[in-house]
């Protein structure tokens, strides 16, 4: 580091309120909202400090309808500055820990309240298997070597990723419900993970930049596509050179007697298999899910090497 920039950023934060609110944004984003309710200040006296984190390169922001969140800079994290702020959450200053308690409960609030709003599908999202089984087939899939910068495209409540945030560098998640977004902010927030934030995105249009990502899930959406194709052509954008796609979804397996019309929200194992090798994808593996009828799988998939594909090659399916 610049011995400019770490005396611009030691001015910044030697402030009793600044100091707070990098604490407050260590386990992850939050709005400008939660932090006045935290503090107890006006709006444009929090808004003044932000702005001159910011300014300092602390803090980064973004806008989600009308709310504009927070959260720390990666920068600050690779200089360091997050142990110093962890130490200082974990010590006995009684602002500190009365700033904790405060936000823990604001993130209960908003629990409550996505669940209160979003009931129906928040409740078809808990029928996901989760816990110990959902965790033993991710690993049997994706082993258990570090996973670098992970998207997770449809990420719900954040039951994925609160399972691979151990293990990456960094998680982005991305739902189109505000109500699985709020969700998955408050169930993350806390729970160690210091680089993660949940995006408001369109799965067709993803916000990132070509290669970003070593890691991409598709979290229970091409099912519900009418335009998977589109999905899985952003996919592949956003993912780095020898990346992996991970398809999270309800997937028929071919020993399976399938309907007579495709039942929207699933898809059979053969459908999948041309849908990934029309998109540029070579099928790796799979694993089906434990249930007394398993229907959702993973499956894992590389990019293929096109000088390679033979015309016609077909993968990943059973015959």
């Amino acid at each position: 580091m610049e011995l400019g920039r770490a005396l611009s950023q030691l001015e910044a934060a030697a402030e009793p309120s600044r100091l707070r609110l990098l604490a407050l944004l260590l386990p992850g984003e939050a709005t400008v909202g939660d932090l006045v309710e935290v503090l107890g200040q006006s709006q444009p006296r929090v808004s003044r400090h932000l702005r001159l984190l910011s300014e300092a390169g602390l803090v980064e922001s973004f806008r989600e309808g009308r709310s504009i969140y927070y959260r720390l800079a990666d920068a600050v994290l690779d200089d360091g500055i997050g142990d110093y702020l962890a130490a200082l959450m974990r010590g006995p200053d009684p602002v500190v820990n009365e700033d904790r308690e405060r936000m823990a409960r604001s993130r209960r609030q908003r629990e409550r309240d996505a669940l209160r709003r979003g009931a129906r599908s928040i409740r078809a999202s808990a029928a996901v298997p989760a816990g110990q089984a959902l965790a033993e087939s991710l690993e049997a899939v994706l082993g258990n070597a570090p996973l670098g910068d992970v998207l997770d495209v449809g990420a719900g409540a954040g039951n994925l990723l609160h399972l691979l945030a151990p293990r990456a560098r960094r998680v982005v998640g991305v739902d189109s419900s505000g109500q699985m977004r709020q969700l998955a902010r408050s169930r993350l927030y806390g729970a160690g993970r210091v680089r993660w934030t949940i995006r408001d995105a369109d799965a067709r249009a993803l916000p990132f930049a070509a290669g970003e990502f070593q890691l991409v899930i598709l979290d229970e959406v091409l099912g519900l596509s009418t335009q998977p194709e589109l999905i899985l052509g952003e996919a592949r954008r956003v993912l780095a050179t020898h990346g992996r796609l991970l398809i999270f979804d309800r997937i028929l397996p071919v020993v399976r007697r399938l309907p007579a019309a495709p039942v929207r929200g699933e898809l059979s194992e053969r459908q999948l298999a041309a849908l990934l090798r029309d998109a540029g994808f070579t099928l790796c593996s799979r694993q089906w899910l434990p249930g007394r009828a398993p229907d959702r799988a993973l499956f894992l998939a590389e990019m293929t090497d096109v000088a390679d594909a033979p015309t016609g090659a077909r993968t990943g399916t059973h015959d």
